[in-house]
Parts: C-alpha cells; structure tokens; sequence
C-alpha cells in the first residue's frame, strides 16, 4: 500500500498523564495512511499512557491531536471510535461472556450484512483459530487467542488506525513472530494503518518506522531500514 502525503493522525507537543504528574512531555508524533508504526521504550516509558490519550480514555494537559487534518482533542471515546480510531489495550478488551462469533459480529453492527460477512472470511483466513473456537465464549481463549480476537473485532468494525499496545506480551516467541507476521500482512491486504507499542525486538521485522520514547520524550524517529537494530534493542528494549 502507498503512503499518503499527508498523515491521518498528527500529534503535536501532547502534554498527558495523572493528575499532577506529567507522563508525555510535549511529543510530536505522525502517522500516515497505510504503514506499521513501532513505538518503542522500556518500562515506565509512558507508551500505553500515549496510546490512551490518543484513543481519548486520558485525557491531555497540552497539545493538539489530529484526524485527517481535525483536532479531536474534546472528542470522546466513542466519537473517535466512529471516525475509526480503536486501541487494543494489553488486556484485550473483548465482551467476556459472549462467544467468539458474537464478538465479532457485534463489531459490524454498522456494516451491511455483505461487508461483515467479507471482512469476517478475511478475519478467519488471517486467524483460523478464530474460526475452530467461533462457539467457544471469549473468555475462556488463551492470551494470544484474545488478542487475535480483539484484533479481528477491529477489522470487521473497519478501523482504520489500530493501535494495539504491547502485542507480544505473554505470548511464546513462536506466536509472537506468527501474530506480528499477521498484523503485517493485515496492513498488506487491506491497508489498514497500525501503530504497536512494543518491547520485542522483533517489531523491527514489521514496522515500517519506528519512534523512540524515553522518559515521556520522543529520542528518535527514523525507517526502520535506516536504524542500527542493535543499538535501538539494547538502548529502548533491554536486549
């Protein structure tokens, strides 16, 4: 998929946190159309702090974010939900006591019966697991399986920006290279933009760029093909 010219999402000197205590620090960050963004840092770093603010559960101190050229700074949760903004949060939100068909489902309440039934074939040639556990309630999947399931509750809900924070955790390095080739493949077919905070190195398998963020402060932004991996794993993943 090509990048557009102009990002989708922009945000500029974001102020965030808790109460009196600032966690992000007056950062810019972009994202255009049709990439895989990596945000990198280490614990304490404030990644899920920013994936919050822009998926509008924090809300900011400072700063702008923009969609497609708007400030949705006051927008709640839901409005920004509508325009196609979803976060994935480590703990996978799902409905727990539905099945795995019916969370999916639910997600393309606002498409027509032919589209939900195209993106839920596409969820399940992506996830076949999904399909095999499509009676089985949700909360009783795996980590991993909740996490295919979140994802795939964004795709038939036609997000268009999928921020999912610390995909890999709890997950056997098998799975993790096989989710991430996923989300890859995802971005691919359907050009669906991603932004995936992470700490395994292998999100630079799969991210087009990748942000530095230390301390609540952006250190760098570069393609992924122009970083010295080693430097970055040792200095923002701890390996």
């Amino acid at each position: 998929m090509s990048v557009s010219l102009k990002p989708i999402l922009s945000v500029s000197n974001l102020i965030t946190g808790y109460g009196l205590t600032s966690v992000i620090k007056g950062i810019d960050f972009d994202v255009y159309e049709g990439e895989i963004v990596g945000l990198v840092g280490p614990n304490g770093a404030g990644k899920t702090t920013f994936l919050e603010t822009i998926a509008g559960t924090i809300k900011s101190k400072a700063g702008k974010i923009f969609w497609r050229q708007k400030c949705i700074n006051s927008l709640s949760v839901m409005a920004r939900r509508k325009l196609g903004i979803m976060l994935v949060p480590q703990e996978a939100y799902i409905f727990p006591m539905m099945t795995v068909k019916a969370n999916l489902e639910v997600t393309g309440i606002f498409n027509n019966h032919t589209e939900t039934k195209r993106l839920m074939a596409y969820v399940h040639e992506i996830f076949p697991v999904l399909r095999t556990r499509e009676k089985q309630i949700a909360n009783t999947l795996s980590g991993g399986e909740r996490k295919m399931l979140a994802v795939g509750m964004g795709i038939i809900s036609n997000a268009k920006l999928i921020m999912i924070d610390e995909p890999s955790i709890g997950l056997a390095p098998k799975l993790v290279t096989k989710l991430l080739e996923n989300l890859k493949k995802i971005k691919e077919d359907t050009g669906r933009t991603l932004v995936l905070a992470e700490q395994n190195v292998k999100i630079l398998n799969v991210a087009d760029r990748i942000y530095g963020l230390e301390a609540g402060e952006m250190r760098f932004c570069d393609k992924t093909q122009n970083l010295d991996e080693t430097m970055v794993a040792e200095l923002y993943m701890g390996k």
